[in-house]
């Protein structure tokens, strides 16, 4: 009886160490992983798909035009009250197409819809912002929009804001991507403006679009 109990104390005793240093490598790893990930993020540095016009900053360019092209126009060095900077981009849209929407994609490389090797890797990235405001205070952008194009080299990802009423003021927006696939993002900013939304057109300025 006495070798019996010694022995079961013996496999108790060891058992227990087994545990104690177990868990503890366990826990180790776990906690490495998260200071990892939160170490990532907090260096992401802010990636511009516009800055000012002709920033060396910029990525992506506005070559992707949708809808009824010839009814919208694109100035991307405006310097009428700007947000920050040099220059801001002004939108004019006069809903007076057929089609009764029109857009433009920033793409990378130019007017790649999923025909081309590109896109860019923002992983790390959480959110887009931009701001923007209207000439008047009432204009709607029908969509604003990151990744979504297919094709043979699709967009990892998408992700939108709808119906965004603007005032006569600056205002930043954001879209969340904190669960988004950033690793290959071809169509790094599309807008959309509709007659719907819009029935006598509008004009619309934007400013430091950027993923953070």
């Amino acid at each position: 009886m006495k070798r019996t109990k010694v022995l079961t104390l013996s496999m108790f005793l060891l058992s227990c160490f087994i545990c104690a240093c177990v868990p503890s490598t366990a826990v180790k790893g776990t906690d490495t992983d998260t200071n990892k990930a939160a170490e990532n993020a907090n260096t992401f540095e802010p990636f511009y798909v516009y800055e000012d016009f002709m920033s060396s900053k910029n990525h992506y360019a506005p070559s992707g035009w949708m809808g009824d092209v010839a009814n919208l126009e694109l100035d991307q060095s405006c310097s009428q009250n700007m947000h920050d900077g040099k220059s801001c981009i002004k939108m004019r849209y006069n809903a007076e197409g057929l089609k009764q929407w029109a857009g433009i994609y920033w793409q990378h490389p130019a007017n790649n819809w999923g025909d081309k090797k590109g896109g860019y890797n923002i992983t790390g990235a959480t959110k887009l912002t931009f701001w923007a405001r209207g000439a008047n205070g009432y204009e709607i952008i029908s969509e604003v929009k990151i990744g979504g194009i297919s094709g043979d080299y699709s967009d990892t990802d998408v992700a939108w804001l709808k119906k965004i009423k603007l005032t006569g003021s600056w205002k930043k927006y954001t879209i969340d991507l904190s669960q988004s696939d950033l690793s290959s993002i071809s169509g790094g900013f599309c807008i959309v403006f509709s007659k719907k939304d819009n029935p006598k057109g509008c004009t619309v300025f934007l400013d430091d679009i950027r993923y953070e």
